[in-house]
This record gives structure tokens, sequence and C-alpha cells, in this order.
């Protein structure tokens, strides 16, 4: 069988600022996984970028899932859609960028 090609992320939508992932200790569970305080508003900035961009892709995907009758699909699309945006609003109001014009409602 011929293995599918594999899907990368569009970090460039994702992560503007210096095209990467972020990186995971590969020292094991006993790391800290939560950032230290110095680092929330930039783990803030990512989760607004991350789940705007969910948001966004999930809109054609939901319009997708739709055109080709695919109910239960394009109903937990939506889903995640809007679990995106819930997600986004709370970042922005994290980082203070409710009023942001950019920011769709």
């Amino acid at each position: 069988m011929r293995k599918a090609p594999s899907r990368r992320i569009k970090e460039d939508k994702i992560y503007r600022d210096d095209n990467r992932l972020p990186q995971v200790s590969r020292i094991g569970r006993s790391a800290s996984a939560s950032p230290g305080p110095y680092s929330m508003d930039a783990l803030a900035r990512m989760q607004l970028e991350v789940a705007s961009y969910i948001e966004e892709i999930t809109i054609e995907l939901g319009a997708m899932a739709r055109a080709a009758q695919l109910s239960s699909l394009a109903y937990f699309v939506e889903m995640t859609r809007l679990e995106a945006a819930i997600n986004r609003r709370t970042c922005q109001l994290q980082l203070g960028d409710a009023g942001d014009p950019d920011s769709s409602p």
C-alpha cells in the first residue's frame, strides 16, 4: 500500500514571528510542563494565533462537509469551530485585546 503524504501545519500562519513549532522538553514527566510567569503572555499569544487559525480553517472544512452531505462530520467541525472561538476570545481577554478590530464575533 502507498503511504499518504504527511500534512504539515502551516507554521507560517500559526507562528508568523519565528516560523517554528515550540520544542517539547525531552527530559520526561519530571520536567515542569507549565510555563513560568514571564512567558504567560507569550503562551497566550501563541494560543490566540492557533485558536484563530483553527477557527478559520474549520469554517472551510465545515462548508466542505456540508457540501458533501456529511452532516455528522459537519456538526463536529462546527463544534470545533465554536470551541476555537471560545478559546480565541479567552486569550484576547487575557491579553487585553478584546476590542481588537481584526477579531471576529
